[in-house]
Parts: structure tokens; C-alpha cells; sequence
């Protein structure tokens, strides 16, 4: 439905109707009633004629650098640290490559061509991009959602397609290294069991307090999908706890980026090389898979949202299958 003085009316995907008052203006009428929508249509039509239609002309006068700082400003308040820091890291590369003053109204695909030229170029892994294009990607949707514009314009961009490495993790053998070479230092014998027995995230050991250490469980309560979860403290654990001794707070006051360095360290002396800090996560994962435990579990256990995620895990699995087969002998 279209009028001579160029106004359209038009139905999102969430049901709702918008009216484009001018090219890249739009307006939500607030409902998802068809007739309700017409009428509405019809008296902004009535008001433009009578030149009393007031237009919040937002679009053409945001620049890219406004935008970011909108956009992380609400994430401080709806997202969780993590996700906030990787989408000012994306965005803010986002800003070097288009530029800062560049309007969201005139950003394009080519743009994200460009932002993923540059990361390539500075030796960025193609994981590292695909990550960086899924907060970029959020973000305009978010500036459609608040009518900044009328599509996202990086709407079906497709990430880059590469050969997946399955996930690293520790052999019994190395995890016994580790706890040698960590020896008496009981913070970081106490960090180091945690990854391991309970597959936490960084962000998770760093806000952990003594009061979520329960007798029937660990509570992560502060992660990534803001969901709480529960898991139960083996033996291994439990005496590990036991040797440090309880305390009030949190359990480890440090920073994560000290955590990451402390353990990379502890890697390293232990022979470990090329292993990373959430390569402990996976190791959690793995040792469970190859005792049998079905991906449904362990995806509840790691608080994985999506199953798909689980099953970077699901090679583990067929061999664990396979191994038992072979073990027949007649």
C-alpha cells in the first residue's frame, strides 16, 4: 500500500507494521492488527497532507562512531561482560576499516568485505572472524530493531567457510603433569581442578564465590547465556576444596587476564604447547564423552544453549563405540 506522497506500509517478520515516512525513515504503528494498520496508515497520510506529520529523522544524522557508543552503552546493561568486550573489539575495527563519521544509512555488504579483508590481513583466524561478523551482525539488527534503520544491512551475510579443528584437550598424563608442576601453590591447584572437574568458562572461574561451592554442587550463576546451572562436585574436588579451606567472597581475586597468563605459564612448564585456557573446557568435555556420558548430558553440564555446539565432541563418541566393539574377541 503505497500513497503519492511516497509513504509505504509494510509488515516486518515479528508481525508488526511499519510505515516508511520517507527513504530510510521508518515508523512503527505498534501493532500487528492488519485493519488496526490501515486506519493508522491512513491518518498519517491525512497528517502528512496537513503538514502536521512530525518525522524523528534519526538515520541520516547518526555516524558510525555514534552508533557504536549507543549500541555499547546498552550492552553494559543486557549483555554479559564477555560478549560486551568481543562486540567493542569487532565494531571498533569495524569503525578503523568504513570510518567513524561514515552514516549507518550508507553502510553496505562491501563494507563487511572490507572489515573481512583487513582481519585477514592481520592474521586474524577465520574463527576469530566469524565470531567478530556474528557481534556485528547483532548489532545492526539491533539498530533495525530501534527503527535506526530500516533493514540490517548485513542481513544474510554468510561467514567464511574453513576446515573445523577438533577441539584440543589434556590425557590423563598431562593433567597429572599440570598438577606436578602447579605443585603446593594451592590457588592455582584449586583453579586448575575446577576447569577440570567442572568444564567452567574464565569468566565463571573469575566471578565464582565460596557461597556458590555447595555441598551437592558448584552454581555457576554468572555466565554467558545469564543461565544459572549446577554441577555436582566429584571426589577429586571435593578434596581439592578440602586442602585449600574455605573462605568468604570470591574465590579467586584475580583478574582474568592474569588467570590466563598464570596458566599459560603452568602450561608451558609442563610441556604443553599451543593450549589454551578454554582448552581445559574442552578436556572437561572430552574425558566425559570418553567415559561413556551421553552429549545430551554433557551439554547440560557445559550450559551449552544450542546441541549443535555439543557436537564438536560427537568424534569422541564413535571412538569410545568403537573401542568397545573391538574389544570382542570371538
Amino acid at each position: 500500500m503505497k500513497s503519492v506522497d511516497g509513504m509505504r506500509l509494510f509488515k516486518r517478520t515479528n508481525g508488526v507494521w511499519y510505515v516508511e515516512v520517507k527513504r530510510n525513515v521508518v515508523r512503527s504503528l505498534q501493532t500487528r492488527d492488519d485493519r488496526e494498520a490501515r486506519q493508522r496508515f491512513v491518518a498519517l497520510q491525512r497528517e502528512a497532507v496537513k503538514g502536521k506529520l512530525v518525522v524523528l529523522d534519526r538515520t541520516p544524522t547518526m555516524s558510525l562512531q555514534e552508533f557504536v557508543k549507543a549500541y555499547l552503552e546498552w550492552c553494559q546493561s543486557n549483555r554479559a561482560g564477555r560478549t560486551c568486550e568481543r562486540a567493542e573489539l569487532a565494531l571498533r575495527k569495524l569503525t578503523e576499516v568504513v570510518g567513524k563519521n561514515k552514516l549507518i544509512a550508507d553502510i553496505k555488504k562491501k563494507n563487511m568485505d572490507d572489515y573481512v579483508a583487513y582481519c585477514t590481513s592481520i592474521k586474524n583466524k577465520p574463527t576469530t572472524i566469524n565470531i567478530e561478523i556474528r557481534h556485528i551482525k547483532a548489532a545492526f539488527s539491533w539498530t533495525a530493531d530501534r527503527e535506526y534503520l530500516k533493514n540490517n544491512p548485513f542481513q544474510g551475510y554468510k561467514q567464511l567457510k574453513f576446515h573445523k579443528e577438533l577441539p584440543k584437550f589434556l590425557c590423563e598424563k598431562q593433567i597429572q603433569d599440570m598438577y606436578a608442576v602447579i605443585g603446593n601453590n594451592k590457588t592455582y591447584r584449586l583453579m586448575f581442578a575446577l576447569y577440570i572437574h567442572t568444564g567452567a568458562r574464565r569468566s565463571e572461574i573469575q566471578n565464582l564465590q565460596w557461597s556458590d561451592i555447595q555441598s551437592d554442587g558448584i552454581v555457576f550463576g554468572k555466565t554467558k547465556t545469564y543461565k544459572s546451572r549446577k554441577v555436582p562436585i566429584s571426589e577429586g574436588l571435593k578434596n581439592i576444596i578440602l586442602e585449600h579451606g574455605r573462605g568468604v567472597g570470591k574465590v579467586f581475586n584475580l583478574t582474568s587476564d592474569r588467570i590466563s597468563h598464570a596458566m599459560k605459564a603452568y602450561f608451558k612448564k609442563a610441556g604443553i604447547g599451543n593450549f589454551r585456557l578454554h582448552d581445559l573446557r574442552h578436556t572437561f568435555a572430552s574425558l566425559l564423552v570418553q567415559e561413556g556420558v551421553d552429549l545430551r548430558t554433557v551439554q547440560e553440564l557445559l550450559g551449552h544453549t544450542s546441541y549443535s555446539t555439543t557436537l564438536i565432541y560427537a568424534h569422541l563418541s564413535q571412538q569410545h563405540l568403537q573401542n568397545a566393539i573391538a574389544k570382542i574377541q570371538y
